[in-house]
């Protein structure tokens, strides 16, 4: 089967705009999050890794095969994955601050034959 290079290059583009168009969502959420502990914790560091390691394997071969569309998501991927383990990383480095916000006002008695101080259940 005989494929016009026009349209090889076209469905090579096509798939490297969606390989990098999938890592935009994950950057900005973690850029945005960066100082923030809680969202970063989501954010699996180990994933990121293997995401590295495939996007090395698949930009040797794409430049071993002279395939530029295999190798090209690799040149976004590889960085963004990098960086976003440096971010993870330095976000989970930084002291997790919790605050605390009373419900019920310890000042004011829960019921006149409240005596203990307890919480009623209803």
């Amino acid at each position: 089967m005989h494929i016009d290079p026009l349209l090889m290059n076209l469905l090579g583009f096509t798939a490297t705009m969606f390989s990098v168009l999938m890592w935009i969502p994950q950057a900005a959420t973690t850029w945005r999050n960066r100082n923030d502990t809680l969202r970063l914790a989501g954010i699996s560091e180990s994933t990121q890794w293997l995401t590295m390691m495939g996007a090395l394997a698949w930009g040797v071969f794409g430049l071993l095969s002279g395939s530029f569309w295999v190798a090209a998501p690799s040149a976004v991927s590889f960085p963004l994955a990098l960086a976003t383990i440096v971010v993870v990383r330095q976000g989970r480095r930084m002291r997790h601050v919790v605050t605390s916000v009373p419900i019920i006002s310890t000042s004011e008695p829960l019921a006149a034959s409240d005596r203990t101080g307890s919480i009623p259940i209803i």
